[in-house]
């Protein structure tokens, strides 16, 4: 018996290659599909994530096709607008993605952007439809694009620092506060004399990513990270470390140990970072100790989120905060080969309790366990909403679709997105429970 989706919160394909080109400054992507593309994009995408809009970046062009170009091909649609876009948009790059019409078509993509190259515009292109996968996946397609397509085409030689360290696996957007993890883990690598390589956000350019090849190291943050650091091994022989989940609270001083021992780094300067940076966070956990036992902070939680927020953020609740899993939902698909590795994990953050792990993107699912689990907390994305407030419980949005708070560069990864988190998180137990006094 088939089974719809109900509110899938992870997209296609065409989607996630356009995150990861929005979020590189003065790369202009090229939609060759129907107009209805690049509109849900913005509306189904991009305004639910905390209002990470893309007001200042280059605009995002579109061959807008039409019925004749399905039945005909739309090569020649195609290759009008490139000329077009590199007329009137300025650009370092411009990156063709596609949708389901564009492929089932069959238009040669590579020949388009080889005409484009052949006139010295720097093209690459990215085949993205939307029946191949889903947003991830178009974050694998893109990320692959460019390190495979950009060596020859931007010929100009980057200059590469002692140390530099690429940050793989958050994707623009689908992690709400991807822009403030990324400048965190920065934070962190600089913090115990590393570069970071961030490639997304603010000032992040074409440049950045022609000094991949010349990292020392990738550090991949999720299961989603691990494609683009096994490509850049088989090529450039670089090695890896892999998280098993976005370093919250104490987990960052597991981490910054493992990149000490691993690239030979001053442990003298490595224990001092983590010695200062543990000490404010421990005050911070003090100064909200009266406050935790007054209002109950210790309660069961539900936790509904993508792999690596999920197993950072709950792990940090657990272990550093003393709360306990209830219900902990993976929304991001993650490939089978992992899924039970992961699953393992998280069934033992509080070992001997019962906590209950499901992977699910559709809603209905997703709600029903939740409330049979019958949390004293909820942190999930705004979907959730409407179940907390059914069980009478706190809620925080923290995960995708996020439409109902804005983030600009809040962050809840490292020692300082911890502190964040708790304060989130604190408000909305206080919040809730003044509201519950209030009505009785």
């Amino acid at each position: 018996m088939s089974h719809h989706l109900e509110k899938s919160r992870n997209s296609c394909a065409l989607h996630g290659a356009l995150q990861l080109f929005e979020a590189i400054d003065a790369v202009v992507p090229v939609i060759h599909s129907t107009s209805g593309c690049g509109v849900q994009h913005y509306l189904g995408v991009t305004r639910l994530s905390g209002g990470n809009d893309t007001f200042g970046s280059p605009p995002v062009s579109s061959s807008n096709i039409t019925q004749k170009h399905v039945v005909f091909g739309g090569g020649s649609r195609l290759r009008e607008q490139l000329k077009n876009t590199v007329k009137v948009v300025q650009g370092d790059l411009y990156a063709i993605v596609t949708g389901c019409s564009t492929e089932m078509v069959g238009d040669d993509i590579p020949a388009m952007a080889r005409e484009g190259r052949d006139q010295d515009w720097p093209v690459i292109f990215a085949n993205t439809p939307g029946f191949s996968g889903d947003v991830h996946q178009g974050y694998h397609l893109a990320v692959k694009a460019l390190i495979e397509q950009l060596p020859d085409i931007v010929k100009t030689q980057e200059v590469i620092p002692a140390g530099l360290v690429n940050i793989w696996g958050i994707i623009p957007n689908q992690d709400p506060f991807w822009r403030g993890n990324l400048q965190e883990l920065g934070r962190l690598l600089e913090g115990v004399g590393l570069i970071p390589n961030l490639l997304l956000g603010r000032d992040q350019s074409i440049a950045s990513w022609k000094q991949v090849p010349g990292a020392v190291l990738n550090l991949v943050i999720s299961p989603w990270g691990k494609l683009p650091a096994q490509l850049l091994e088989e090529r450039y022989t670089i090695p890896s470390i892999t998280l098993d989940g976005l370093p919250v609270g104490t987990s960052a001083s597991i981490l910054l140990r493992r990149l000490t021992e691993q690239l030979e780094l001053d442990p003298i300067r490595t224990e001092k970072f983590i010695t200062r940076e543990e000490s404010l966070l421990n005050y911070q956990l003090a100064r909200l100790a009266d406050t935790y036992y007054r209002a109950g902070f210790q309660r069961e939680f539900a936790l509904v989120g993508e792999s690596a927020q999920v197993i950072g953020i709950g792990e940090f609740l657990v272990k550093s905060f003393g709360m306990l899993p209830g219900t902990l939902v993976i929304t991001d698909n993650p490939p089978e080969s992992i899924r039970e590795e992961v699953a393992g994990r998280l069934a033992t953050i509080l070992p001997g309790y019962d906590t209950v792990v499901i992977f699910s993107e559709d809603q209905s699912e997703i709600t029903d366990v939740v409330r049979a689990g019958d949390p004293g907390l909820i942190l999930g994305s705004s979907l959730e909403q409407e179940v907390a407030v059914e069980l009478g419980v706190p809620f925080l949005a923290l995960s995708f679709p996020l439409f109902d708070r804005i983030v600009l560069e809040r962050a809840y990864a490292g020692y300082r997105g911890a502190a964040t988190l708790l304060e989130d998180m604190g408000s909305a137990i206080l919040s809730c429970s003044n509201y519950i006094n209030e009505a009785s």
